[in-house]
């Protein structure tokens, strides 16, 4: 089995208040574990995450689940087309 570690030292929000997104960086960890496993044992990633990442977006980011499965969504998006390997 393929373990994952992820950590996130400092997130940094631009337009997000301090205070919403203090403790952020934790959440987009645990979301971008689910995207990288699910990519690595060709699964979906899991189930809802790309529907609350949408509707964050339509929705202004409605609360912090939404916002941290967005902010990771994008960071793996960034990265995938950034040609990073797995």
């Amino acid at each position: 089995m393929t373990r994952l570690e992820i950590r996130i030292e400092r997130l940094v929000l631009r337009g997000v208040p301090e205070e919403y997104a203090n403790g952020l960086g934790e959440l987009v960890e645990q979301r971008l574990t689910e995207i990288a496993t699910a990519g690595l044992h060709g699964d979906e990633p899991a189930p809802g995450r790309a529907g609350r990442a949408n509707a964050a977006a339509a929705a202004g980011v409605a609360d912090r689940d939404a916002l941290a499965a967005l902010v990771a969504d994008r960071i793996w998006t960034a990265s995938r087309e950034g040609g990073m390997p797995r």
